[in-house]
């Protein structure tokens, strides 16, 4: 809601009891104010229980305030309000100042169809001019008599000698008047005589409408007002007697001379010194105990770390051909399944000899589905209300990341059943007497293995290594003169390791106790997903109020070629 400053009626100032009271908010108007033009109509703004929470300021500047109001009320014109102005300098100026002479009020509302939908009063400004040509003042001076007020608009009022009818005139010629009738009854109580002041206010309206006449009375009753209050005047405020400081300063002052000269504080001194109460920030005697006064600097959601990334789904093929009818292939291979042939020996005698044939047979493989699915029942308050969908969105981005980590879980396990049971590790000769670490031969024999001649007589190409923890460490701290000269490798804490173009990653393999490196090429086997990742579903619970969320996601894999993938180690006893 936009911040809205109304200017109301003219205000006049009763120096005696240093009051200001005039219409502050008139209803049935088009104001004129800081966010646009609006009417104000009765109970559209609310009036606070207790008015000294409206303060007064001079033209809407929080930091010139001159008072606090002492009555607010509903009249059928518009909100009435009285201010006690302070015994200050800028009060003092407030009451002799004639330049700002008309009431503005503060409050938020929205604003609909030219209308305003509702608010609270919360503060008031004393300005040059007011914006209700109709809002007049409904008090004045106790010193004016029947006289006639020229005001700025043009309008004239006139106040009677005892203050119980102002008659005033608008710049149309129409004519109104209001009259102030008290009734005070006094009643005895337990603590003494309580007495009861009821005013009734009546509105007419006279000339242009004279033959319509409306009337509304509003009682207010105020308590241990002395009973000689005059009929027809209006109630008189009082201004609390400040404290005395002048004792507790003095005896600061003394205990101060008396620290001073070595001596002992006064009785007195001590009391009031000991009467103080220490403030902390937490525990006993802690200033937030009494409420929340001390408000947290809201951050939203903390830094949990680097989000996961996927480290064994890349190394094989990874694309989004994924279809619900899956992948299938076959390979074709020399003699039969139970008779394998390397290669045909296609040598032939010429001379119209006879020419030497084979058979082929061939070994077909399927894609594996794998399906991810996870939701939550979410209340729709979360949704509804601010704050509340920050929230959600979090969660639903850890559902994601619990996507990546599943995806590629499978993939890691994928690797370690296509390498098949570990090969042992060989012994590597030494190097002018140094011998070479473990894990560095067990790599440099996997990459031999994968480049190596296989059955069908084809050889591959690797390009990844996935080395368990102790491999891997052993690995890194390897010194570079151990290392053969015909490999070209690297290895880092930021980018990990490379050896001869192969990318080496840390992983479970499967063995634990002692070293082992799996080795493979990506073409030994072929992944795909959902080409925009996992699906976002939403779906309404309208019979209890809530909102559906579901993270579904597809892996399928196919294993292409699993003989160009081996595992050097020795398992686990």
């Amino acid at each position: 809601m936009p911040d809205i400053q109304i200017e109301g009626g003219e205000v006049l100032a009763n120096l005696d009891e240093r009051t200001l009271t005039g219409l502050l908010l008139p209803y049935g108007e088009e104001g004129r104010t800081n966010v646009g033009r609006f009417t104000v109509m009765a109970g559209d703004i609310a009036i606070p229980e207790d008015p000294s929470v409206v303060s007064i300021n001079e033209d809407h500047d929080r930091f010139r305030p001159i008072g606090r109001a002492t009555r607010l009320w509903e009249t059928t014109a518009g909100i009435m309000a009285t201010f006690a102005i302070g015994r200050t300098a800028a009060g003092d100026a407030a009451l002799a100042d004639t330049t700002r002479r008309c009431l503005s009020a503060e409050f938020k509302t929205g604003i609909k169809n030219g209308r305003a939908t509702g608010g609270v009063l919360a503060a008031a400004a004393k300005v040059a001019r007011g914006a209700f040509p109709s809002a007049q003042v409904l008090a004045a001076d106790a010193e004016i008599d029947d006289e006639t007020v020229e005001l700025e608009t043009g309008e004239q009022a006139t106040v009677a000698e005892d203050h119980s009818e102002v008659i005033y005139t608008d710049e149309d010629g129409r004519t109104y008047r209001r009259v102030y009738d008290s009734v005070t009854t006094e009643e005895a109580t337990e603590n003494g005589t309580e007495t009861t002041i009821t005013t009734t206010i009546t509105e007419e309206q006279t000339e242009a409408d004279a033959e319509v006449e409306t009337e509304q009375e509003n009682e207010v009753s105020a308590t241990a007002i002395p009973a000689t209050h005059r009929n027809g005047a209006p109630a008189a405020t009082t201004t609390p007697r400040p404290a005395n400081l002048q004792p507790v300063f003095a005896a600061f002052a003394a205990a101060k001379d008396a620290f001073k000269l070595g001596g002992e504080a006064p009785a007195e001194a001590a009391a009031v010194l000991a009467a103080l109460s220490d403030i902390t920030i937490s525990g006993a005697g802690s200033l937030p105990a009494g409420g929340e006064v001390l408000q947290p600097n809201w951050l939203g959601p903390l830094y949990q770390g680097i989000p996961y990334e996927r480290q064994y789904i890349t190394l094989g093929n990874l694309g989004t051909n994924i279809t619900a009818a899956g992948k299938k292939g076959y390979t074709l291979e020399r003699g039969t399944a139970g008779a394998r042939v390397e290669h045909f020996d296609g040598t032939w005698a010429g001379n119209k000899q006879p020419i030497k044939s084979g058979t082929g047979f061939t070994e077909s493989a399927a894609s594996e589905l794998f399906r991810f699915a996870f939701g939550v029942d979410i209340a729709r308050e979360f949704f509804d209300l601010p704050g509340g969908a920050e929230v959600v969105e979090a969660f639903l981005r850890l559902i994601v990341e619990d996507h990546l980590v599943w995806s590629d879980e499978i993939a890691l396990d994928t690797w370690v059943q296509v390498a098949g049971a570990p090969i042992a590790p060989q012994v590597y000769p030494g190097v002018d007497g140094h011998d070479y670490a473990g894990a560095m031969g067990q790599l440099i024999q996997g990459v031999l293995a994968v480049r190596r001649k296989k059955a069908d007589g084809r050889r591959d190409v690797p390009t990844f290594a996935i080395a368990n923890e102790a491999a891997y460490e052993e690995i890194l701290y390897t010194p570079k003169d151990l290392v053969p000269e015909f490999v070209n490798f690297g290895a880092n804490t930021d980018e990990g390791i490379t050896a001869d173009g192969l990318r080496i990653v840390v992983g479970d393999t499967g063995i634990e106790d002692t070293p082992s490196v799996i080795v493979g090429t990506k073409n030994a086997v072929d992944f795909d997903e959902l080409s925009n990742g996992p699906l976002h579903i939403d779906a309404i619970d309208l019979a209890r109020g809530g909102i559906d969320k579901a993270i579904h996601g597809y892996l399928q894999r196919l294993i292409v070629r699993p003989e160009a993938v081996v595992h050097i180690g020795v398992a686990d006893a």
